[in-house]
């Protein structure tokens, strides 16, 4: 087990090692609970980096979305124009994940590549078909009336 020492403003200290005999903890147990929690933040971090988009990918994806929301009045045919394009919309939790329309694969959130999932719900006039979340969408549409 490593030992190390490290220097901290005396005022702090006190306040530090007040704080945990209040709650009933020796200083070095709440340490070793915060390093172990920062190490678990800074993989998490690390692996959300990851799965970060390359950016010439996101730039021809938000393409072929704006030219499929051209062409676009309904959920209906935003779905068939982006499944020209070899695309489609899938829900998921509170918005959109744009697909691989073969594999089903998700490549990009909808607000990555395009408006959010609440704006095309004010845009078309209604939720997405078969989303989990379809107050989400009633809301949306209140607050536009």
């Amino acid at each position: 087990m490593a030992e190390t020492l490290f220097h901290c403003d005396d005022v702090l200290w006190q306040r530090f090692t007040a704080l945990c005999r209040a709650r009933d903890e020796t200083p070095g147990a709440v340490l070793r609970d915060l390093i172990r929690l920062e190490v678990k933040r800074a993989a998490s971090r690390s692996a959300r980096s990851d799965e970060v988009i390359d950016e010439r990918l996101l730039v021809r994806l938000r393409l072929l979305v704006a030219e499929a929301l051209a062409a676009s009045e309904s959920w209906g045919q935003l779905q068939v124009e982006l499944g020209d394009r070899g695309l489609r919309f899938i829900p998921s939790g509170g918005g959109l994940l744009l697909a691989d329309a073969a594999t089903g694969a998700a490549v990009a959130k909808s607000s990555q590549v395009g408006p959010a999932y609440l704006d095309l719900v004010r845009r078309f006039g209604a939720g997405f078909p078969g989303h989990p979340r379809p107050g989400l969408a009633t809301q949306a549409l209140a607050r536009t009336g």
